[in-house]
């Protein structure tokens, strides 16, 4: 006879919020520190200030890597990140809202050039999906 309790079930999927999330690639002649500190301090504070971006992103975060965990996750058989330095991640009450940004005229004038002094957007990747959240003590 077990002690163990059943699990319980899953939560629904969130239809409130969605996110998307973009790894982002390095470009190959920066180190990570310049990589992360153009992000943080230039990037950052120029998308966050776009007005369609204060409309439309509900949430805006950096991620940014560490490799403190290299030898843990590798031992454990999982690769390790490559290219990827950062994690983009925007939330929107739609996707609709949150591509809007990108497609928008200001987005492209202001902030879409600026991409190039620290990613290589040829190798970063952009993943919508929905929210499930399954463990939340942030509160």
């Amino acid at each position: 006879m077990s002690n163990t309790t059943a699990p319980a079930p899953a939560p629904e999927v969130r239809k409130d919020r969605f996110r998307v999330v973009g790894l982002m690639a390095k470009r190959a002649d920066l180190t990570d520190e310049e990589f992360f500190t153009y992000w943080r301090e230039k990037n950052g504070p120029l998308f966050a200030s776009l007005e369609i971006v204060k409309k439309n992103i509900l949430k805006y975060e950096q991620h940014h890597y560490n490799s403190a965990f290299e030898a843990g996750i590798s031992a454990q058989g999982y690769a390790l990140p490559g290219d990827y330095r950062g994690i983009a991640v925007f939330e929107g009450e739609s996707y609709e809202k949150i591509l809007e940004v990108f497609l928008s005229d200001e987005y492209k004038r202001l902030a879409y050039d600026d991409e190039t002094n620290y990613i290589d957007r040829s190798k970063s990747v952009f993943l919508p999906g929905s929210l499930t959240t399954f463990v939340d003590r942030s509160n």
